[in-house]
Formats: C-alpha cells, sequence, structure tokens
C-alpha cells in the first residue's frame, strides 16, 4: 500500500448544509410524488371519471412519462442548471392542478404522464448535485443521507397531505388540487432561497 492509497483511506468525511438542502427538497418530492400513488385510483371511481382498471394505467402512464423524460435529464440539467428543481415542483404543481380540477379521464392520464417526468427530472438531479456538492470521499456517505430523507418523505405523505386536504375541503379543494397548489408553493420557495443557485456556484469553490 502506497502513501498516497493510505491518505485516500484516511481523507475524512466533509458533509455541508447542501447535503440537507437536497435530502429536504428530496422529501417533499417524494411526498408530493407519493400522492398520485396513493390515491389516484379512489379518486378515479369516486369521481365517476373511469373504472378500477382504467385507474390502474394511471401508473403505467406515470412510469412512461419518467422513461420519456429520463432521456433528456441531463440536457434539462445543462439547460436549467440552478432551476430543474424548481421546475420539477412546478410540474408537480401544474399536473395536480389539472388532475384535480378537470374531472376528464384524458386530463388524468396527461397529469400523470407530467408526474411522471417531474419525478424523473427530480431523482436525475438531486445525485448530480450531491456529487458537485461535497468533495469525492463525501459522496457516498452524502448520497446515503439524501436516500434516507428522501424515502421517509414518500412514507409519511398520507399523514400530512390527507388531513391538509381536510382543513381545505370546505374551500371545495381535493387531494389533487390541494396537493397541487402545495407544490406550486414549494418550487416558488426554492426559486426565492436560490437553493440550486447557491449550491452550484459553491461547488466551484468546494472543487478547488
Amino acid at each position: 500500500m502506497n502513501d498516497e492509497t493510505v491518505v485516500e483511506n484516511n481523507a475524512k468525511i466533509h458533509l455541508n448544509k447542501y447535503v440537507f438542502d437536497c435530502a429536504f427538497w428530496g422529501f417533499c418530492i417524494m411526498l408530493l410524488n407519493n400522492v398520485l400513488n396513493n390515491n389516484i385510483s379512489l379518486f378515479v371511481v369516486e369521481q365517476d371519471i373511469g373504472a378500477t382498471s382504467q385507474a390502474a394505467l394511471t401508473s403505467t402512464v406515470s412510469l412512461v412519462g419518467g422513461m420519456i423524460c429520463g432521456f433528456f435529464v441531463g440536457v434539462i440539467g445543462k439547460r436549467f442548471k440552478t432551476s430543474s428543481i424548481s421546475i420539477a415542483f412546478i410540474l408537480y404543481g401544474l399536473s395536480y392542478l389539472l388532475i384535480g380540477f378537470s374531472h376528464s379521464l384524458f386530463m388524468v392520464f396527461l397529469g400523470s404522464f407530467v408526474v411522471g417526468a417531474a419525478m424523473s427530472i427530480a431523482m436525475g438531479q438531486f445525485p448530480y448535485l450531491l456529487s458537485i456538492s461535497v468533495d469525492q470521499n463525501s459522496v457516498s456517505m452524502a448520497i446515503g443521507i439524501y436516500a434516507a430523507i428522501n424515502s421517509i418523505g414518500g412514507a409519511v405523505s398520507p399523514f400530512i397531505v390527507n388531513p391538509l386536504t381536510k382543513a381545505c375541503s370546505n374551500l371545495g379543494l381535493n387531494v389533487f388540487s390541494v396537493s397541487g397548489f402545495l407544490a406550486l408553493i414549494l418550487g416558488v420557495v426554492c426559486l426565492a432561497v436560490k437553493f440550486q443557485n447557491k449550491l452550484v456556484n459553491d461547488s466551484l469553490l468546494v472543487r478547488n
């Protein structure tokens, strides 16, 4: 074992605030993403939009949207390197509002497609953002922390979204319209605090 290997093995892991920022926004993304998985079948049947078999197709449509968008995630990341996560939130917002207010099976499918695309953008960008926010020795730990907190968002989604929907039910809103407004608010906040902008700019200091 040479001296270079010893130095590399003894290198310390350095995490910074951007790791936890990514984990927080990833938590929010999964919280929103699971709204579709948890509620779409019941929503389609209760709103008399379609049958149970048609409701089941929405998951497939969402996967197709994610797969197609996945081919362009790299391009989107380069073109919108300081706003791609905000764009994902906005896409979630628009798609959920479309589903919540349209009462049309076609619009439900369209909204589900866009949800898949939004998920693909976010999940494709977070690992990259983490990789540039810390030094090479810390990337694995950073992604591990992100993944752990991210998954919690999906698990607690109904415990946050359902009470919020109930609180807004007197306004004539359903779970998708409430989630749509929530997603748009998160997208605006993400832009306003310049999360991605600061991360990308500060990553130059990490690498130098």
